[in-house]
């Protein structure tokens, strides 16, 4: 996958606007070049609001062989909370294809946090399950068809990831997601230490028997922790997963994606054909293409932070590549 920096830069641009106060990129570019790094995009945006961090690492590496893929993120994370963390409210670790939006009456992410404090929560916690890319809004599939009869997704330039990936499997609010993939956002204050999607260190954690009784809080010998949120999908926040589908997710997808064989399951179609927004679940539509519809839209999304994004980007310029 190519898109690194127009993904960063969108990325960026809209934790921005949905409320964040700063952004931490550990940049690990250095890992695989000298020639490039991240600069020229986090260079876009003003000081007080981006820091980059020169993080050309490699170790830790879950990848044999990858050395550099997911080199050092454990080590970042723990560093990104050790150097930043007292300057901090609250603090979270998310890759780039992930976006993190207010829901309900919440106008920024800063709102919802001061909801969080205000219910005694330290941990939040965000469901995640990888959204579809919306076909139709796809470059043509005859531009990268290969022999097989595969192709590459990819995201036009006059469009957006947070648009195009705009579409889940399950309709909001989700009841099943994979939990391994499960993001947290934290009180620095609280987590002493976290490891991508566990707070596993944390005030309370640490107590003993007398120390956590002495504190008000339940002690048991198989530690859970106490002030962990699920957030609300619908009048909180939610996690929008954009991970990016490659060729390989399109074997078949000429048959998969059909009315007669198709499902909403995950993984049976990656590509998204939307269902429309009023329909009957009672007596599901067909499209006039044959192909049918296995996700549904995010209003919110559609129709509140896709066009502030979209004014936001066009105000700042874009950086391709």
């Amino acid at each position: 996958v190519n898109d690194g920096k127009r993904r960063l830069q969108e990325w960026l641009e809209f934790n921005l606007l949905s409320g964040f106060d700063h952004i931490y990129v550990y940049d690990n570019s250095g890992a695989f070049t000298n020639e490039d790094s991240l600069a020229d995009v986090i260079g876009l945006f003003d000081k007080s609001q981006v820091t980059r961090v020169d993080w050309p690492c490699k170790i830790c590496s879950n990848r044999d062989g990858n050395e550099g893929d997911r080199s050092s993120q454990y080590a970042a994370e723990s560093s990104c909370r050790l150097r930043f963390g007292a300057h901090a409210r609250w603090l979270g670790s998310f890759d780039t294809d992930e976006y993190l939006v207010p829901m309900g009456d919440f106008n920024s992410m800063g709102e919802v946090a001061d909801k969080f404090d205000e219910d005694g929560v330290k941990v939040a916690v965000f469901k995640s399950s990888p959204a579809k890319p919306r076909f139709d809004l796809l470059d043509d599939p005859d531009n990268t068809m290969t022999s097989a009869g595969t192709f590459t997704p990819t995201v036009t330039e006059d469009e957006t990831f947070l648009h195009t990936y705009n579409c889940n499997w399950e309709k909001f609010p989700r009841k099943n997601d994979l939990s391994h993939r499960r993001k947290q956002m934290y009180r620095a204050d609280y987590v002493k230490l976290h490891y991508v999607h566990y707070s596993t260190i944390t005030v309370v954690s640490q107590l003993t028997e007398a120390e956590t009784n002495s504190a008000g809080e339940i002690w048991t010998h198989r530690y859970k922790e106490p002030h962990a949120h699920e957030v609300d999908e619908e009048t909180e926040a939610t996690m929008l997963h954009t991970k990016s589908k490659v060729e390989h997710n399109t074997n078949g997808w000429d048959s998969r994606c059909k009315q007669s064989v198709s499902s909403i399951m995950e993984g049976h179609c990656s590509l998204g054909f939307p269902f429309p927004k009023d329909y009957d679940p009672n007596k599901i539509p067909a499209r006039s293409d044959g192909r049918a519809y296995n996700c549904f839209m995010n209003e919110i999304i559609e129709t509140r932070w896709w066009p502030k994004l979209v004014e936001a980007m066009e105000r700042r310029g874009k950086i391709t590549g």
